[in-house]
């Protein structure tokens, strides 16, 4: 038995449960924590690559203006500085989390009612990351919210599709099976000149995927 497995033996020994929770729980959060300038992010390789390729070339151009960020979390706090010159929305269940989210365009409500809160066609851009598989489970509510988003992005606009492709995380084939996400085309990223990107990291055996859609101009 090593010294740090003894040690966390007589921790659990000395202090109520509850503390003991705290504590693991605030070493995680530490040991996951990466900070950059005065803000912490999430020190994984998938959101590096989300904050370091995808969403700076979304922000460097001007045809993407109404931007949508599906989930909110301490790590996607940073993300409104990023698109402070952009209208930018965001959309959460958990009214706890709204402090996370946009200060003028912070939606409380399942993605599935997106249409309740704005019209037809109405954003560029639709960050949907993290969310399949953490949430958005069954194959009735991720049809759901794929066609909502189909109708809240204007023709032309794009999607960016975030997902952990491995048996425990994904309810099912969605890339394959969902009948709402082909009513996209692939969009071809160019800084990846690919219409996919998988993520090198060895916490999973497939890695986070992300893939880019857009929505015809003729829909």
């Amino acid at each position: 038995m090593s010294a740090t497995t003894k040690l966390k033996d007589v921790v659990k020994g000395i202090l109520p449960e509850r503390i003991v929770w705290q504590i693991q729980s605030l070493l995680h959060e530490m040991a996951t924590r990466k900070l950059r300038g005065l803000e912490f992010h999430l020190n994984h390789p998938d959101r590096l690559v989300l904050e370091d390729n995808i969403i700076p070339y979304f922000v460097a151009h001007s045809e993407f203006n109404k931007i949508l960020f599906v989930g909110c979390e301490w790590f996607t706090k940073p993300y409104e500085k990023y698109f402070k010159n952009k209208e930018y929305w965001t959309i959460e269940i958990d009214p706890g989390k709204a402090k996370y989210g946009s200060r003028k365009h912070h939606i409380i409500d399942p993605l599935q009612n997106l249409s309740h809160h704005v019209e037809d066609n109405y954003f560029d851009l639709i960050f949907y990351n993290g969310v399949f598989g953490f949430g958005i489970n069954t194959k009735e509510d991720t049809e759901e919210s794929f066609w909502q988003c189909f109708q809240c992005l204007r023709p032309g606009g794009v999607l960016v599709f975030g997902w952990n492709d491995k048996p425990e995380y994904k309810p099912f084939p969605v890339i394959e099976e969902c009948e709402n996400l082909k009513r996209f085309q692939p969009y071809i990223f160019p800084p990846f000149a690919a219409t996919e990107y998988t993520v090198e990291d060895d916490r999973f055996e497939y890695g986070h995927r992300f893939n880019f859609y857009t929505k015809p101009v003729t829909a």
